[in-house]
């Protein structure tokens, strides 16, 4: 058994990478809701890393980062498979420098890094739902490409994971489309 990777969107967490939202960083060019409380937003990061401690998850935790505003959101830019890390590679402009700086850090905690999205394939690890401990979702949407989702098949293959593809339903357009996960919340293994 393997440090990292879990394939269950409910099993319990043993380890996971946290990262700090940063006060610094232009929220509005991610479309957060303006104002922002930045007291409250680390007060309940904190909150959240404290209830993860608490359940008895190890929690790495990642330095903030500012000109970075979506990078707490850390299951969006790589994905982890027992194997080891997938980089992935975002639509959204403001995300292009996550996906290369998580891999980074997840491959400084001792993740090794078993593959990355290249040329036009996008994905985020929204669009990426465990539907069992073989099986795994994808959203096929405005952030998940199919060059993603053929790029994907192989690595997934290695680890014995079959795929079902769905299209995801849009709203407002590409920056503000939805996630997989934005339309199916799974809360125990037979139940979303």
């Amino acid at each position: 058994m393997s440090d990292y990777g879990v394939r269950s969107m409910v099993a319990p967490l043993t380890r996971v990478a946290a990262r700090q939202p940063s006060l610094r960083a232009d929220y509005e060019l991610a479309h957060w809701a303006l104002p922002l409380d930045g007291e409250l937003l680390v007060q309940q990061h904190q909150a959240f890393v404290e209830l993860l401690r608490k359940l008895g998850c190890v929690v790495e935790e990642l330095a903030p980062v500012d000109d970075m505003p979506d990078a707490c959101f850390t299951y969006d830019p790589a994905f982890v498979i027992p194997s080891g890390v997938i980089e992935l590679r975002g639509a959204k402009a403001v995300r292009a420098g996550e996906p290369p700086l998580l891999t980074a850090e997840l491959h400084a905690l001792g993740v090794p890094v078993v593959g990355k999205l290249t040329g036009a394939a996008t994905a985020d690890g929204g669009d990426l739902c465990w539907l069992d401990e073989n099986t795994l979702a994808i959203g096929r949407s405005y952030r998940t490409n199919a060059q993603a989702i053929e790029q994907l098949r192989p690595i997934l293959a290695a680890d014995g994971i079959d795929v079902e593809v769905f299209d995801v339903p849009h709203d407002l357009g590409p920056e503000f489309c939805l996630h997989l996960l934005s339309v199916i919340s799974p809360v125990r293994a037979d139940l979303a």
